[in-house]
């Protein structure tokens, strides 16, 4: 018989609604964490989403150290705010034979799913959605190479062990960033690849998709003239192979975008935010948006990677935050709605377990951070405005700019650019 046991915060699927993506927050202390969620909640925000890395969790086969995460999900949870968890980054144990660890792709499905299946029973009733990997479509993200087939047994054994341990939480697919295919398969663009996942057998293993469309020098409602090489254009050719495939019910999330102010200045990163927010609002089959990221790292700094919050270093707002605030102001954000969760059998809550001191050497994971003016956004009633975004390069033209993608690695987002690199992190995961 399933008798219910916990509630669980559901994060509202609208497209008006706007939460943070912070990959950072993971390897903060305490009262950093607990002044994060309040700056969040200042401006409005009720949803987070946070790194979940298995490389740092599971360190060691069967070893877990859940501590970090506890205290993180916890505060959310206590912060009444829908979580997203992504559930990527692999651990050396669990990688290819020859790749590395956090990038490298995962050897075993049933390792993932078991890892996967673990955290979802841990976090019932605390996390609402979960993401398989992150940007698996880039080398950075995923190595040797992308690989949609490869993936897609990843998410189809991830999403079978979250629905057996969580059969209320949502399970994302994709993770996919706006890119261009560039090389051998170093970069695949989003199109192609969700198409290549579907021809694995991917429909039906997930609940929504989501994508990152980043792009450093063209808004995203200016994409509409340069074909499928642009993020709006790309998501509207991924809801088309969603809906020859079945699925044009579901919801495409964005888990991330932003601009960094070391490429732009304040009031572009603001506007640039402003423009993604009307118009991502205004696309019927858009879910929940998700801006990267909180802080920054560096204020000041020539790096990306440092400058894509929307407070500064030093806890102060850009222009972006207010853009933010006033966002939630003229769309009301809800709290996360509880909904009742059921268990065929009582689960005994899981203990955090002590590692090994050898493997607590590994480095925690990273997080990016940007800063923001502070001005005067005008409310116009439906819409939101700052400084008017224009494009501040030829879209079409390669781009050297690249961010982090956390735990993967760092992969461009400049939406039609070629390159990838590292960039000096130590983690796989965002």
């Amino acid at each position: 018989m399933m008798l219910p046991y916990a509630t669980m915060a559901a994060i509202n699927t609208s497209n008006t609604t706007v939460g943070f993506a912070d990959s950072d927050i993971y390897a903060m202390t305490p009262a950093d964490i607990d002044r994060t969620l309040d700056e969040l909640q200042a401006m409005g925000v009720q949803n987070v989403r946070i790194l979940i890395p298995w490389s740092h969790i599971e360190m060691v086969d069967n070893f877990y150290y859940w501590d970090q995460v506890d205290r993180l999900v916890n505060a959310a949870y206590d912060h009444n705010m829908g979580i997203v968890g992504d559930l990527t980054s692999t651990p050396a144990w669990a990688t290819l034979p020859g790749q590395p660890a956090s990038s490298g792709a995962p050897a075993s499905p049933e390792a993932y799913a078991e890892f996967a299946g673990l955290v979802a029973q841990r976090y019932a009733g605390k996390i609402s959605a979960y993401e398989i990997y992150n940007e698996p479509n880039t080398v950075v993200a995923w190595t040797p190479k992308p690989d949609p087939a490869a993936y897609t047994e990843i998410l189809k054994a991830g999403y079978t062990a979250i629905k057996a341990a969580d059969p209320n939480a949502t399970v994302i697919g994709g993770v996919l960033i706006s890119v261009a295919d560039y090389g051998d398969g170093l970069t695949v663009n989003p199109v192609s690849y969700l198409q290549r996942m579907y021809d694995a057998g991917a429909a039906g293993y997930f609940d929504a998709l989501s994508f990152h469309p980043y792009h450093y020098s063209l808004p995203f409602s200016q994409g509409r003239p340069f074909g499928n090489l642009s993020a709006i254009n790309q998501m509207d050719l991924m809801h088309e192979v969603m809906v020859a495939n079945g699925d044009g019910d579901k919801l495409i999330w964005a888990t991330e975008y932003g601009e960094p102010t070391s490429v732009v200045d304040e009031p572009t990163q603001a506007a640039f935010i402003s423009d993604f927010l009307n118009s991502w609002s205004q696309i019927d089959y858009a879910g929940p948006s998700f801006i990267y990221t909180t802080r920054d790292r560096a204020t000041g700094s020539t790096n990306d990677q440092d400058t894509l919050g929307v407070l500064r270093t030093d806890w102060t707002p850009k222009l972006a935050a207010s853009v933010i605030e006033l966002w939630t102001a003229t769309h009301p954000q809800t709290a996360p709605s509880a909904v009742t969760l059921t268990a065929s059998t009582a689960v005994a809550p899981m203990e955090a377990t002590t590692m090994p001191q050898s493997a607590l050497t590994a480095t925690a994971p990273t997080t990016e951070t940007a800063t923001a003016p502070t001005a005067t956004a005008t409310d116009t009633g439906t819409q939101l405005t700052a400084p008017a975004p224009t494009a501040t390069t030829d879209p079409t033209a390669t781009s050297s700019t690249t961010r982090s993608s956390g735990a993967s690695g760092s992969t461009s987002k400049s939406g039609t650019t070629t390159k990838t690199t590292r960039k000096g992190r130590t983690s796989s995961t965002r």
